[in-house]
Parts: structure tokens; C-alpha cells; sequence
């Protein structure tokens, strides 16, 4: 894949990224917890668009730490509420996606905030 390119994100493209760097997907349900996919460190850039009381959108930049199936850990400068849904593009040098998310949690950890974020998969 071309990297300028900026693909939807699915889960079919997260799983051919992990892939890709023969990050190998339990076969077996995962279960720790609350999460349902294993993380593994994928450093890179997140855009956040994320929507004001206003309507308008204000542009973020986070540092993605780690990434599964099912969503992110991130570093960013602002505290986002949990439950807040938002478009966002994910680049990694193979390739870029861009979709929406939901916060699923936000801790303080000086001087930014470590961001859970949930991949919101459009249905079909």
C-alpha cells in the first residue's frame, strides 16, 4: 500500500497492519478484563478532530502508543471526556486510516493525558 494514502478504518486494515509486521491475533477469544483485543506498542500519530460545545471541530495531535483490533492507547495534551465520539486519523508508515472513535477512559498522567480510545466501525 501506497503510505500517502489514507484509508478507511476497519477492522480488516488493522488486522492486515498487524499482519503485516507479524503481530500474530489470538485465534482463541481474548479476555482480560474489560479489553477484548490484545495492544501492542505501535508508536505514531493520531489526529483528533474533536467537536466543540459550538459546533466546531478543534484539531489535535496525540502520540499513538499502542494499538489493537478494537482501538488505541495515546498520549495527548487535553483531557477528552469519556464517551465523547470523534473522527480521527491514525498514520503509521505503512499506512494511514481515518474513522471515528469513542474515549473510554482519560488519565492524567503529567503533564498530558493517556487516552483510551474504542474504533467505532461503521456498519455495513
Amino acid at each position: 500500500m501506497d503510505a500517502t494514502e489514507i484509508s478507511p478504518l476497519t477492522e480488516e486494515a488493522i488486522a492486515k497492519l498487524l499482519d503485516d509486521r507479524n503481530v500474530r491475533t489470538p485465534s482463541k477469544p481474548y479476555d482480560n478484563g474489560r479489553r477484548q483485543t490484545p495492544r501492542w506498542p505501535f508508536p505514531g500519530t493520531v489526529e483528533l478532530w474533536v467537536p466543540g460545545e459550538d459546533g466546531v471541530e478543534e484539531h489535535q495531535l496525540a502520540t499513538c502508543l499502542n494499538l489493537s483490533l478494537g482501538g488505541v492507547g495515546m498520549l495527548a495534551d487535553i483531557e477528552l471526556p469519556v464517551g465523547l465520539e470523534l473522527a480521527l486519523a491514525i498514520h503509521q508508515p505503512e499506512m494511514s486510516f481515518h474513522g471515528r472513535g469513542a474515549i473510554r477512559h482519560c488519565t492524567a498522567v503529567e503533564p498530558s493525558f493517556y487516552i483510551g480510545l474504542e474504533f467505532l466501525f461503521d456498519e455495513e
